[in-house]
């Protein structure tokens, strides 16, 4: 069996690999989904490992590029994401081999960690291959009871994102003046992560002035939820009037959703800049955050292992 990077020439394999191995899901495996996630991505294309006998490609490993930033530090990262292996060569150690030789070529391409969301049952895995458990991402979240079973989608405000886009430049995350690891923003980035998106609709609440805050609506069978992504905001400009503004917009969408969620630890950290988020208190709820060093000197990594020196909003760990 040869183990081998992946090519762009591979792209209709392994997606037909991902299909057969994993089936359609609640996000619909597609060329053009692959495309926009593992090569057209800001932050850099996505090393991608395959597994291929008698010229069939039976195993896929992917790492999703990602750019953060810690106290002025561009930390060079990839997710452990999409990964499958063909049901007739299952059991075979193809899963191991991949993550094992990325991780070689991780370390050779300049990477310095290596970050992923596993599950209880895949999270055994990881951390016999050197993972370290960060813990729970995690919530903050507001019910509205009187939008129980709502199904209306609530109508967004004018989107000119060719406006917004002119702005971005001068936006930033409200947590760059305090040191957490936050996504090196960009308008490239923005565009490409909620505009470009081919999943997901995302919309924005924005003055075009002093703040851009990002959701999309996810249908339950409870209703509907509201998922704060991000919040970016100009620090010069944004104040009280503009956070009144905010929360006016904001109250519009969320007030017609049953659930309205954010990451607990982006509204922890900036909950001077959010609207109002209701009563319930921050919940470890989230989903559980896994570490792998590849390059950084011990004392960075571990302070990196621990969650208070994180940021992150919903936008920065959705699974896409």
């Amino acid at each position: 069996m040869l183990i081998r990077k992946g090519t762009i020439e591979d792209i209709p394999a392994i997606v037909e690999l991902l299909k057969s191995s994993l089936g359609e899901g609640l996000i619909q495996k597609s060329e053009r989904l692959w495309r926009w996630k593992h090569v057209e991505n800001p932050h850099g294309a996505s090393p991608v490992l395959v597994a291929e006998e008698g010229g069939q490609v039976v195993g896929v490993r992917a790492f999703l590029r990602w750019q953060w930033i810690y106290k002025g530090q561009i930390l060079q990262a990839v997710r452990a994401v999409d990964t499958a292996t063909h049901p007739d060569y299952q059991g075979r150690g193809i899963f191991k081999k991949l993550t094992l030789q990325g991780l070689v070529n991780a370390e050779e391409a300049g990477i310095n960690l290596v970050y992923n969301t596993p599950n209880e049952s895949s999270k055994p895995g990881y951390l016999k291959m050197g993972w370290t458990e960060m813990g729970r991402m995690a919530l903050k979240l507001k019910v509205s009871p009187f939008a129980y079973k709502r199904k209306a989608m609530p109508k967004s405000p004018p989107q000119d994102w060719h406006k917004l886009e002119s702005l971005v430049s001068r936006f930033s995350n409200p947590i760059l003046s305090i040191g957490r690891v936050q996504t090196l923003l960009s308008p490239a980035y923005i565009r490409w992560r909620y505009l470009e998106n081919p999943i997901f609709d995302y919309y924005f609440l924005s003055d075009y002035q002093s703040y851009a805050l990002f959701y999309r609506i996810k249908p339950h069978r409870f209703g509907l939820e509201m998922r704060v992504v991000d919040l970016i905001i100009d620090d010069k400009s944004f104040n009280e009037k503009a956070k009144s503004s905010l929360t006016a917009s904001f109250k519009k969408i969320s007030s017609s959703c049953f659930l309205t969620s954010a990451s607990g630890k982006h509204y922890q950290l900036t909950s001077n800049a959010y609207p109002d988020m209701g009563w319930l208190p921050i919940l470890d709820k989230g989903p559980i955050v896994t570490l792998r060093n590849v390059s950084l000197q011990e004392e960075m990594f571990n302070e990196l292992s621990k969650q208070e020196s994180w940021g992150y909003s919903l936008g920065d760990m959705e699974l896409f």
